[in-house]
């Protein structure tokens, strides 16, 4: 059942616009921080895009975050502030050709978290 959703909910996010899914992007990045923790949420964004430690870092800058606020949570996972999370979909739709495709991807292997409570 769940693979049928989940070929359902991919069909209808890439009818859409980049705009679209690149808000959608940025508002599941936030609500996934707000929800699960940030560590959390950069490390399932860094998996689905392909991206280590410096690979974030990069697309964060490029989106046009700061650049002295990427680091280490006390968990030891990587971190940025909640609200400065959509600059790295910014980023990676900057520096990355597929970047439409992983954002696809984030959003539907992250879509539970559009719809969990705690």
């Amino acid at each position: 059942m769940s693979a049928t959703i989940d070929r359902e909910y991919r069909t209808m996010v890439e009818a859409q616009s980049d705009e679209q899914i690149d808000d959608w992007a940025a508002d599941l990045f936030i609500d996934f921080a707000k929800r699960k923790g940030v560590g959390t949420a950069v490390a399932a964004f860094c998996a689905v895009c392909g991206l280590d430690a410096r690979g974030f870092q990069r697309v964060f800058l490029v989106g046009g975050g700061p650049d002295h606020v990427v680091g280490i949570d006390t968990a030891g996972e990587l971190a940025a502030p909640i609200f400065e999370l959509p600059r790295a979909v910014a980023g990676l739709r900057r520096t990355d050709p597929l970047a439409r495709r992983k954002l696809i991807d984030f959003l539907v292997a992250e879509r539970q978290v559009m719809s969990y409570t705690p």
